[in-house]
């Protein structure tokens, strides 16, 4: 078999994942610029099987659509007398006249979500940008995740992945391949801690790097910034110091480059309400720059080029 009967089979595989992949995404986000460079379009693909206790996507946890109440649209047009909650509402979401009530999740095929993000183009080309795959935990779906991001490299557009890296990789060698930059979560450093607050195993982490790392310097396009070190500092889990040097000595080791430090928010706050979810860090105080300014000074003294908020 020739090189283009071979190059031909390619194309209807590509062309088969395209037509008949699904993911269940919750948003597609335009005109973001801290997601790998440039001004970008992120999707965020429902399910992770994670529990970071301080998730600011609470609704990306679940792998299947979930209704979410926002109690702020709510016209209580169904409600009994003297109630007012999710739960006293008979109505679906379909049925809600004000939008109170929501459906979070709609399954899409890697094609159509191709198309809905390369709507941007003209902004990735003038930018730099491009598209950033994010979740949940987009990983954990990388037979999805893996035909979505080589389609668009097919299509010439750039490409980045937000991730724990926490799932262990079926190809490194074609996702490196296909994503441009990968943005990966060090967060508990060490092992155990890390197992029992989120279910997340660092060395799996470490391992999935190394993959890529080596799969990198095998077709040479290895280089600084292609690995960033996300690095989010969390009042009581990630801010000691023995902690963030921890993750500092981990990525010196694997070789990574650059670091991405952010401090905590509540920006997720609210979803833990309309999803009836409890929220671990619910009034704990957030976070500016200058609270993490040490953080970044760590890293900068072990080698590591640093921004803070990011990209």
């Amino acid at each position: 078999m020739g090189e283009t009967d071979l190059g031909q089979q390619d194309e209807v595989g590509l062309q088969a994942q395209k037509d008949e992949l699904t993911a269940i995404v919750t948003n597609v986000q335009r005109f973001s610029i801290h997601d790998g460079g440039g001004i970008r379009t992120a999707a965020f693909l429902k399910g992770c099987p994670f529990r970071c206790p301080w998730c600011c996507n609470p609704e990306n946890l679940s792998f299947q659509p979930q209704e979410v109440w926002h109690s702020n649209l709510c016209i209580r047009c169904s409600m009994p007398k003297g109630k007012f909650s999710a739960h006293d509402c008979p109505r679906t979401a379909a049925e809600c006249p004000s939008g109170a009530k929501e459906l979070v999740g709609r399954t899409t095929t890697v094609g159509q979500l191709v198309d809905e993000c390369l709507r941007d183009r003209v902004f990735f080309e003038e930018s730099g940008g491009g598209v950033t795959l994010s979740g949940g935990e987009c990983m954990s779906r990388q037979d999805f995740s893996l035909a979505f991001l080589q389609e668009c490299h097919r299509r010439g557009v750039q490409t980045a992945i937000e991730s724990t890296l926490g799932v262990p990789l079926q190809d490194p060698e074609a996702l490196a391949r296909a994503c441009d930059v990968f943005l990966v979560d060090f967060k508990i450093a060490d092992r155990q801690t890390s197992l029992d607050v989120a279910g997340l195993d660092p060395d799996v982490r470490d391992a999935n790097v190394r993959s890529l790392m080596d799969a990198m310097e095998a077709d040479g396009t290895a280089g600084v910034g292609r690995i960033v070190g996300r690095m989010p500092i969390i009042p009581g889990y990630t801010d000691s110091r023995e902690n963030v040097q921890a993750n500092v000595e981990r990525m010196v080791r694997l070789g990574i480059g650059r670091a991405d430090v952010l401090p905590f928010h509540q920006l997720g706050q609210g979803k833990y309400q309309s999803a009836g979810m409890d929220y671990a860090l619910d009034g704990v105080t957030q976070l500016t720059e200058g609270d993490v300014r040490w953080v970044a000074d760590a890293c900068e003294a072990a080698g590591i080029s640093t921004t803070v908020s990011g990209e």
